[in-house]
C-alpha cells in the first residue's frame, strides 16, 4: 500500500461554500468579518483550519503521554475542553485579536468562538444578537466546517436549557454564512488503521512494553504508508519521534526494510521506487530487494547497487545503509 493516509499540513479542499440567509439583509459588521477571515484565500483558509482541528484533537488525545488514539475514549471533561483548545489554536494560527467581552476582535468587530462536535451550538443569553464564529469537526469522518452568523433572537429555538442556553432552529442554521463546509482535515492515522485492521493495531500496542519495539512493529506492519510524527509519539509514548525512527532503521535493516524520511537522499530513493513525496515530519517504511539485471521494475541506485521493492516471495536480504534524516 503506497501513498499517504495522513499527510500533516497537506492542502485540503472542501465543498464550495453556499450562500445563506436573506441576501437583501445587510450586516456590515458580519460582512467585514467574513472579508477578513477570507483574506488568506479559500484554499489557504481550509488548509490552515485543517491543521488547527487536527492539532486540537491530537492535543486532547495527548498520545505521547496516554497512548490514546481513539477520541471516543476521551473523558467528557476532556472533550469539553476541545472547544477552548480550538479557540486558542485558531487565534494563534490566524492572529485574531482579543475582544474586550467576546473571544476575538476581527476587523474591529468582536465575535465569539463556538465549537461543536455535533453541529448543535448552545447560545447563551449574552450571545444573543452577537456575531459568532461557528466551528464544528467530526473526527469519525475527519471533516470540518467554519461559518459566521449573528445570533438573532429570531434564529433561536424558544426552548432553553437549565442555564438558559438555546440552539439554532432550521431557519437559524440556514442563515449561517459557511466559509468552509465539510472540508477534510488530516485523518487520525491509527484510528484509520484500526478500522481496516484492528488486529494489526492490537499487535503493535501489545508487542512489547518497550516503546522502541512497538515502533519497530509499526514499521513492520505499515509498509508503503506515510507515517507521521503524532503516530510515532503515540506508539512510542515518547516525545523524540526522530530518535525512535533512527533506531528502528537500524533494527529493521536486517529484514530488508528501509525507513525513508525527508532527507534529500531519502526522497530521491523514494521517487525512484515510485513512492509519493515524503513531507517533513513523516516517514515511509519499505522492504527492498536487490534488483535483477534487466528488470523492468522501478529501481533505486543505492551505494553502488540497484534495489527494487521486494515482492511477497522474496527472501529477506539486508537493506542498504543510507544517511539518516
Amino acid at each position: 500500500m503506497q501513498g499517504s493516509l495522513f499527510e500533516e499540513g497537506a492542502a485540503v479542499v472542501g465543498r464550495a461554500p453556499r450562500p445563506a440567509g436573506n441576501s437583501e439583509t445587510r450586516d456590515p459588521a458580519l460582512e467585514a468579518v467574513v472579508r477578513h477571515i477570507l483574506q488568506p484565500g479559500r484554499r489557504a483558509l481550509e488548509d490552515r483550519f485543517a491543521r488547527v482541528f487536527r492539532a486540537s484533537i491530537d492535543e486532547i488525545l495527548d498520545g505521547r503521554r496516554t497512548m490514546r488514539f481513539d477520541f471516543g475514549r476521551v473523558s467528557s471533561v476532556e472533550k469539553s475542553y476541545l472547544g477552548a483548545k480550538v479557540e486558542i489554536l485558531a487565534r494563534e494560527e490566524f492572529d485574531y485579536g482579543y475582544g474586550s467581552t467576546l473571544d476575538y476582535l476581527i476587523s474591529g468587530h468582536e465575535i465569539d468562538a463556538k465549537f461543536s462536535a455535533t453541529g448543535e451550538w448552545m447560545i447563551a443569553p449574552r450571545n444573543v444578537g452577537q456575531l459568532l464564529l461557528l466551528m464544528k469537526a467530526a473526527e469519525d469522518r475527519s471533516v470540518f466546517s467554519v461559518g459566521v452568523v449573528r445570533a438573532e433572537e429570531s434564529l433561536l429555538r424558544p426552548g432553553a436549557t437549565r442555564d438558559a442556553k438555546r440552539s439554532f432552529h432550521a431557519r437559524g442554521k440556514a442563515a449561517i454564512r459557511w466559509l468552509v463546509e465539510d472540508a477534510p482535515y488530516p485523518r487520525n492515522q491509527l484510528m484509520e488503521l484500526y478500522g481496516k485492521d484492528p488486529q494489526a493495531v492490537r499487535a503493535i500496542f501489545s508487542s512489547s512494553k518497550s516503546g522502541q519495539k512497538r515502533v519497530n512493529e509499526l514499521f513492520r506492519r505499515l509498509q508503503g504508508v506515510h507515517v507521521n510524527r503524532t503516530t510515532i509519539q503515540t506508539v512510542a509514548a515518547q516525545e523524540d519521534s526522530s530518535k525512535r525512527v533512527r533506531d528502528s532503521r537500524v533494527a529493521l535493516q536486517k529484514d530488508g526494510i528501509l525507513i525513508l524520511g525527508y532527507h534529500r537522499r531519502h526522497r530521491v530513493i523514494a521517487e525512484a521506487l515510485g513512492i509519493n513525496s515524503i513531507a517533513q515530519g513523516e516517514w515511509v517504511a519499505v522492504r527492498v530487494h536487490p534488483a535483477e539485471s534487466g528488470s523492468s521494475s522501478l529501481k533505486a541506485f543505492i551505494n553502488g547497487a540497484s534495489y527494487r521493492l521486494a515482492a511477497e516471495g522474496d527472501q529477506p536480504t539486508p537493506a542498504p545503509t543510507i544517511p539518516n534524516d
